[in-house]
């Protein structure tokens, strides 16, 4: 316990110039010290924020992508097993990422995200040639066998800006804002890309 004639030493040893001076140097470690945020960072909405954490890329990059006739680019990370390919008239079941190239890779929507009874992620299911997911997506899709992950990037005459409506739909107010804010600026280039792995397909 401290009397009240040892507070007023002890307060007066910090009081002293050589201490003042020994705290006034101190410095703060880049560790502790408040992290400002960059310029580019001010002013935009939190779910733009960090998106280069948001989806990490399949490691092997080093294969070169495939042009389809219609401009869509293809690369396979994993071909499937499965003697059967997809083709038109094929149904599928899908996981699937999309991102928007324009703004840095954020993600508009992820089947892991569709998990309502906590049983695992919903697949995204859709058949081929029935008009039921953008274009791009279903042209990316044709080949792919069942286990393979594929990575579409998909032009955006072929994507949302032509077919708003379609499959994969944004599942959140946040994610359809994201996806809005470059389909309908025109300034803006439309391209998405699909991160996709066929679980099933009959």
């Amino acid at each position: 316990m401290i009397l009240p004639n040892q507070r007023r030493k002890v307060l007066a040893t910090l009081a002293s110039p050589s201490i003042v001076a020994t705290l006034t140097n101190l410095k703060v470690p880049p560790s502790v010290a408040a992290e400002e945020p960059s310029e580019e960072q001010v002013g935009k909405p939190k779910e733009f924020v960090n998106v280069g954490t948001q989806a990490p890329t399949p490691n092997d990059e080093t294969s070169p992508f495939i042009t389809l006739e219609n401009g869509v680019k293809i690369k396979d990370f994993r071909v499937g097993v499965d003697e059967s390919i997809v083709n038109k008239g094929s149904r599928v079941d899908i996981q699937c990422s999309g991102r928007l190239l324009n703004l840095n890779g954020v993600v508009f929507y992820n089947t892991k995200n569709n998990n309502p009874d906590g049983f695992g992620a919903i697949p995204l299911v859709i058949e081929i040639g029935k008009g039921q997911a953008v274009p791009g997506l279903e042209a990316g899709l044709v080949g792919m066998k069942k286990g393979g992950i594929r990575r579409i990037i998909v032009p955006q005459d072929l994507a949302y800006n032509k077919f708003p409506g379609l499959e994969p739909k944004p599942m959140t107010a946040n994610d359809q804002r994201a996806l809005d804010s470059v389909v309908k600026n025109s300034r803006r280039d439309g391209a998405i890309l699909f991160d996709v792995q066929l679980e099933r397909m009959k």
